[in-house]
């Protein structure tokens, strides 16, 4: 019995967590300043694709996609976390 209080406990723990996260797409005018102002300054004459706004329960990040295909990924401060550039 107890394990099973625990394990319906760990799903529904679970559960919360995917139901609070949310992906979109938004306009980059929504991005925070310090990420617009950071592929404006080292990715000169790209411009952005598409950014997807990924707010979790704890944490928001920003996925960015420049035309040339590189991606960038910022935390909630607009500051860079991860980039990824195609070859």
């Amino acid at each position: 019995m107890k394990c099973a209080k625990l394990f319906f406990g760990t799903f529904l723990c679970l559960m919360l967590t995917v139901a609070c996260s949310e992906k979109k797409i938004i306009p980059a005018e929504q991005l925070p300043v310090g990420a617009k102002t950071y592929v404006e300054q080292s990715y000169p004459g790209r411009s952005i694709t598409y950014v997807k706004k990924d707010s979790e329960f704890f944490s928001t990040k920003y996925e960015v996609r420049l035309d040339d295909g590189t991606e960038i990924e910022f935390n909630k401060d607009g500051e860079p976390v991860d980039i990824d550039m195609e070859d």
